[in-house]
Order: C-alpha cells, then sequence, then structure tokens
C-alpha cells in the first residue's frame, strides 16, 4: 500500500506542477498547439478494465477505488494511464492506437491519386505521440524491439508528410470552408491557418493590399 500511494502522490504532484521550480519566463512562455492538445486528451475520460483489486486511495482530496477485478471505470486519461504502468488495469482496445490501426491509417493516406484528406481521429497525433514513446521504452528495454518503433516511425513520417503537403496546398489556394476543415485535426487546423495567414500576408507585400482581394 505504501508503494501505491507514493507513486500515486509523486504522479499527482507532477502533473500539477506542484512545487514548480521552473523560471518565470518559461512559466509565461505561450504554450505550443501540442501542449495545448496534449493537456486537453490527458485530462479527457478513457475507459479501463481492471486486472487485479484495486483498494480505496485517497489522494489529497481525491478519492480512487475500491475497484474490484473485471471492472470497467472511467477516468481521467493521465490517471487511467498510471493504474495501466502500474499493472492494475488495461485500457479497452478501442482507446488505444496499435501498429495495426496505424498500418490502416498509412493505407488510406497512401491511396493512389487521392487528393482529398481523410479524417482522422480528433485525438489521432496525440494517441500517435503517446505510441511512438511506448515503442521508445520498450526498445530501450528490449533490443528486439526497434523493427515495432522503426516501422511506427515511417509510417507516421509518410502520413505527416502526405498530409502536410495536402493541407500547405490548401493553405495556399485561401480556400476557408467547413467543407476544407471538417477531415482536419487541431494540429492540422492550426497548420492550415498559420499557411494561409502567411500566404495571404505574402500576397499583399508582393502585389499590394488591393491587388488581394
Amino acid at each position: 500500500m505504501f508503494d501505491l500511494l507514493f507513486c500515486l502522490e509523486w504522479f499527482y504532484g507532477a502533473h500539477f506542477c506542484l512545487g514548480d521550480s521552473r523560471g518565470a519566463s518559461e512559466l509565461e512562455k505561450e504554450p505550443s498547439i501540442v501542449e495545448i492538445v496534449d493537456t486537453e486528451f490527458e485530462n479527457s475520460p478513457s475507459r479501463i478494465t481492471l486486472l487485479r483489486e484495486f483498494p480505496e486511495t485517497r489522494i489529497g482530496d481525491r478519492t480512487l477505488g475500491p475497484y474490484r477485478i473485471g471492472q470497467e471505470v472511467e477516468l481521467s486519461l493521465w490517471t487511467a494511464q498510471h493504474l495501466v504502468q502500474m499493472g492494475y488495469a488495461r485500457f479497452k482496445d478501442e482507446e488505444q492506437l496499435t501498429l495495426n490501426t496505424l498500418s490502416t491509417t498509412h493505407y488510406k493516406e497512401t491511396l493512389p491519386g487521392s487528393r482529398q484528406i481523410p479524417k482522422l481521429p480528433r485525438s489521432f497525433y496525440f494517441q500517435l505521440r503517446r505510441l511512438i514513446k511506448e515503442l521508445k521504452g520498450l526498445e530501450a528495454k528490449d533490443r528486439t524491439k526497434a523493427r515495432d518503433l522503426d516501422k511506427a516511425l515511417a509510417l507516421s513520417r509518410d502520413i505527416v508528410n502526405i498530409r502536410v503537403k495536402k493541407i500547405a496546398s490548401l493553405g495556399a489556394s485561401g480556400e476557408q470552408t467547413t467543407e476544407v476543415t471538417a477531415n482536419l485535426t487541431v494540429e492540422e487546423q492550426a497548420l492550415y491557418e498559420k499557411v494561409r495567414e502567411n500566404v495571404e500576408s505574402w500576397k499583399k507585400d508582393i502585389l499590394g493590399r488591393e491587388s488581394t482581394s
């Protein structure tokens, strides 16, 4: 029980940055779109299935459990992830991005002659970052896992490169409709807006503001 309490107290403290020692300039720095998205999804609900009994545990003003073996519960993702890492639970299959689902996404993105941007799950890149981080951790412990990591990175690069090219083309065209951005994730919408705004600004500098209307 001591180990469980210690781990959870450390995790909660780290997540909420208790006693944060970073400098003021770093704390005041505007967060990136990735940091914003990660924070949102880390606090989003996630379903897990208990693999062993989890006793009622109070952390500050929060109480977890008790949970029984086989029970399915919904917790914030970062809490659920910690219970999974401690061996108390596993994620539901549909909550995870795997090499198989990544390969399926890659197949759809690389269909010959396709100019459309296929729709991705809103949390795709968040899940992708988690998958790569997990595979890097496994590879560090077991070199035989390097093949899985290499495959995930290769598939990811292809998906990102293909979608970035299409998004850049859309942004440069100046189109700004719901139909255009409907299939983009939050990170991609931010990229699209940056490209569109930069291209419009460049056109105005080159042609004059009246010539671009």
